[in-house]
């Protein structure tokens, strides 16, 4: 039976004040996520055990997803779930991720097997009792998922501002939204995997939606992928996602290729950046149509060509691969894990076999080879015929070079027992697997923490690699920590490393210090970065110690008119005093 959801919580939220004071209340700020299943009860009615088992393994894929971005699932809704995230950010980022992975189910499923979600997100304060929270904010976040669309994701205002210039996104704003049982209007938005142009709609009336497509700034979404190899990927349980090398398989018109175990082909040269997504052309000045107008539809995002250099996470040598199949003929599909595994489907019947058959191929190939699989394991739809169809940008990285220019003076050598952020069992990976591997490769650190490395035929080809597949995987830049056996960054002794910088710990909407920022990440020597409460940074670079550094900084920040100036960071690692 479909519950009314909103109802639900009001009932619910008064009941339990009735039974508290205002003293005894625990009022606190949290994001809300808000997840539904669309027509539960008509796939109910078709065979009850059916619906809810397959709901179960669904659920379960969502909650492990909300736990990957530090959320807490704190109600079962029957057909759904409610959670709750210390960062919008984040529940925004799970929501991409689940929504990725219910399409990606989809695809592989039969008809019977299809299951939709619509999910709402909203910032706002709760009351919590015991482990449950209710109030306000929770019957806002239950509203905007009623009105997203199938597969889709609503947040409110206040969660758009704080995802803005994080995210690489399109949303739709829908203006100010009167809800049920809701006192005031809502300002809703409704999230898109890509941006689309702005267009230009009436002043919002209080009985009717706008719409204007407005674009998110930067940064990459994550979802839930990897790379490839005899690669080691360890959380903080230090279990390894991989140790395996696979053998490339004979071709065919269902092709799943993988990275060898040795060279089959000559040292490429030094590849260049990964290439750019194209930006949003910009849109052309319209003027505001009359106030009785309709408000103009926004166009729908146009798919990018397909080309074969820009799929990520696939080593360059076997891009000869990825250029067949933009030659091969329709109907066609190429879906990518990315360890770098990927499978094509070429000369189908249709486009749904075509997907089903890469798809079926492509995580066949991960079950054989990767012995410990994550959420990010799961293989995705990257092209259908020559039009890509990811629903991911490409994944976020430091700037180019992605190395210091200059290598450490004196050279130090690659220590698996030095490696910071590392737990015990991961050192032992590193020693056992990094140590002993005589092809090309880097290790690369990011948020989580999460260590990563893959043999390639080139020092250039590892670096992009792995920057790109931990960038993917914790939607912010990584850092390259050494290449083959030199360690190419300083590492603080006087300081504990707590985790990995990046552009987000020193937000600022000044485009010179932002600039210097990204300098800062992949700087020379030295360098530190100091912040104060009320905003200013203090950076420097090419410093000749770590104390030095730290001085200078702290001085820098106080000198730009710092409140309380506090190091932040040394070189490319968060860091706290020993």
């Amino acid at each position: 039976m479909r519950w009314n959801r909103g109802r639900f919580h009001l009932i619910a939220f008064r009941s339990s004040l009735s039974a508290m004071t205002e003293p005894d209340l625990v009022r606190r700020l949290t994001t809300i996520m808000d997840i539904d299943v669309v027509g539960f009860s008509t796939m109910s009615a078709r065979d009850e055990e059916h619906a809810l088992a397959l709901l179960g393994a669904r659920m379960a894929t969502a909650q492990d997803m909300v736990k990957h971005h530090r959320g807490r699932v704190f109600k079962l809704t029957g057909d759904g779930l409610l959670a709750e995230f210390a960062s919008p950010v984040e529940a925004v980022r799970a929501a991409l991720e689940i929504q990725e992975a219910m399409r990606a189910a989809n695809d592989q499923a039969g008809p019977d097997d299809q299951l939709v979600l619509r999910i709402g997100v909203n910032l706002g304060d709760v009351v919590e009792s015991g482990d449950d929270l209710m109030g306000d904010a929770v019957n806002v976040a239950a509203r905007l998922e009623s009105i997203a669309k199938p597969g889709g994701i609503c947040v409110s205002a206040a969660v758009y501002e704080q995802i803005e210039g994080k995210l690489t996104l399109g949303a739709e704003d829908l203006g100010e939204q009167h809800v049920k049982n809701i006192p005031r209007a809502i300002h809703a938005y409704r999230l898109t995997l890509r941006a689309a142009p702005v267009v230009a709609a009436p002043p919002a009336d209080r009985h009717k939606t706008t719409r204007l497509a407005v674009i998110i700034g930067v940064a990459a979404v994550v979802a839930g992928l990897a790379i490839g190899g005899a690669w080691l990927l360890h959380d903080r349980s230090g279990a390894p996602a991989s140790t395996r090398v696979a053998q490339v398989p004979t071709p065919s018109s269902v092709a799943a290729t993988t990275p060898p175990a040795a060279p089959i082909a000559p040292a490429p040269p030094a590849a260049p950046p990964a290439p750019a997504v194209p930006p949003a052309a910009a849109p052309p000045s319209v003027a505001a149509p009359p106030a009785a107008a309709p408000a103009p539809a926004a166009a729908p995002p146009t798919p990018r060509p397909y080309v074969a250099s820009e799929v990520p996470f696939v080593p360059q040598w076997r891009e000869r691969r990825l250029e067949d199949y933009g030659q091969a003929e329709d109907d066609k599909a190429l879906a990518i894990n990315v360890r770098g595994w990927f499978a094509m489907a070429t000369r189908m019947l249709d486009e749904t076999s075509a997907r089903r058959r890469a798809l079926e191929e492509c995580n066949a190939q991960v079950e054989r080879e990767v012995p410990i699989r994550r959420e990010f394991d799961r293989c995705v739809i990257y092209a259908v015929g020559n039009k890509v169809v990811w629903p991911f940008l490409l994944p976020p990285m430091p700037p180019p070079p992605y190395v210091p220019a200059a290598k450490l003076s004196p050279p130090v050598l690659f220590d698996a027992a030095t490696v910071p952020l590392v737990t015990e069992r991961g050192r032992e990976n590193l020693a056992e697997h990094y140590m002993r591997q005589t092809r090309h490769r880097a290790l690369v650190l990011g948020h989580g923490p999460l260590e990563w490395w893959s043999p390639s035929e080139s020092d250039a080809d590892a670096i992009r690699r792995n920057l790109q597949s931990c960038g993917q995987i914790s939607g912010r830049p990584c850092v390259v920590y050494s290449v083959d056996e030199q360690v190419v960054v300083r590492v603080p002794q006087l300081h504990r490393v707590t985790g990995i910088f990046t552009p987000e710990h020193a937000p600022s909407a000044d485009a010179g210090r932002r600039a210097a920022i990204e300098r800062y990440l992949i700087d020379n020597d030295w360098r530190a970065l100091a912040l104060a409460d009320n905003g200013p940074v203090g950076l420097v670079f090419g410093r000749q110690s770590e104390a030095a550094a730290v001085a200078d900084a702290l001085a820098e920040c106080d000198k730009t008119g710092g409140v309380e100036c506090k190091l932040v960071a040394i070189g490319p690692f968060l860091v706290a005093p020993k």
